[in-house]
């Protein structure tokens, strides 16, 4: 039987789960490390073209990524045919196995070897999708880089505004080599949060815990695989905060009021799960845009249906599959 829509040998296992957070709580990577450059408390998580422009132009120091999707493939076809200029391709599967985030060391290594710096600006891009570039942009805050930014609209909306000015430049081919950057990892813990603290939360209720499934998954009446929810969480889906056909995020008006349906508090902090992470980080994104203390429980349903009493699952019809 499936249980969630991830093929066997995709699953991620308690023990691996278990074992990474093990390695991290005893590695000598500090939260705070003592020569992360100090950015301006306040700068755009979203920019727009314009912006991006503006800050080519003036040569700030900056790293533009491209986020590939889970077909790296063709996320490399696509770039090689045309990027904007600059931008090296991000590889989802350097940044994530099974919706399980890498090691800090790799993830270290990689973004050195792409000549990512403590102080440089990340700013990321996709091709529409946007949930690829939040849960890059969750990787690269997780890991302690501090200053992150996306590019609102992506690639499309860059490619809109060169159809008015020839300074919005793209390029084909690879990437230059930009040499070795310094980038020095961290674990931010504040943004993370395990199976043990959901559980525990189910009892303290100190967070608040939105499910960003489908409905139809959130209700367990999807079919295919065994869905359905935490009990307790209430459903922010992605189309609740983007809207798809415009590439662009719904007006600020809007999606406060479903955090305020969902009775949300800035007072207290939000745990985000769906079933891989992807989706549960564009909602942690929005969230934090909005203002509140948000993390994301990786292990997701998956790790829930499998692991959690059954008193605390809310299953659908399909359960019986």
């Amino acid at each position: 039987m499936v249980l969630w829509g991830i093929p066997a040998n995709n699953r991620p296992s308690r023990i691996l789960y278990a074992s990474m957070l093990e390695v991290l709580s005893d590695s000598p990577y500090d939260a705070s490390p003592l020569n992360a450059p100090t950015f301006p408390k306040k700068y755009e998580a979203d920019i727009t073209a314009n912006h991006l422009l503006t800050l080519l132009i003036t040569k700030r120091k900056l790293c533009l990524f491209e986020a590939s999707t889970g077909d790296e493939a063709m996320s490399r076809e696509q770039f090689l045919t045309e990027h904007i200029e600059s931008a090296r391709l991000l590889y989802h599967s350097n940044l994530s196995h099974s919706g399980v985030p890498v090691h800090p060391l790799q993830f270290q290594r990689y973004t050195r070897s792409l000549g990512v710096d403590n102080d440089c600006h990340v700013v990321l891009y996709d091709r529409g999708q946007m949930i690829w570039s939040t849960y890059a942009a969750w990787i690269f805050k997780l890991f302690g880089h501090r200053r992150v930014s996306i590019l609102s609209g992506g690639f499309l909306s860059w490619k809109s505004q060169q159809a008015r000015s020839e300074q919005y430049r793209t390029d084909s081919g690879d990437e230059i080599d930009r040499g070795q950057g310094n980038l020095l990892s961290s674990w931010n813990q504040s943004l993370v949060i395990t199976f043990d603290d959901v559980l525990l939360n189910t009892e303290l209720r100190t967070y608040d815990v939105v499910d960003a499934q489908t409905r139809e998954e959130y209700d367990g009446e999807a079919s295919g695989a065994l869905y359905g929810h935490i009990r307790g969480a209430v459903n922010i889906p992605v189309d609740a905060v983007y809207e798809w056909r415009s590439n662009q995020w719904r007006p600020n008006k809007e999606i406060q009021q479903i955090f305020d349906e969902a009775v949300l508090s800035r007072n207290r902090p939000v745990i985000v799960y769906c079933s891989t992470s992807l989706r549960s980080s564009m909602i942690w994104w929005t969230l934090r845009r909005f203002g509140y203390d948000a993390r994301i429980y990786f292990g997701g349903w998956p790790e829930w249906v499998v692991r959690a009493p059954d008193e605390l699952k809310v299953l659908g019809r399909n359960a019986h599959i």
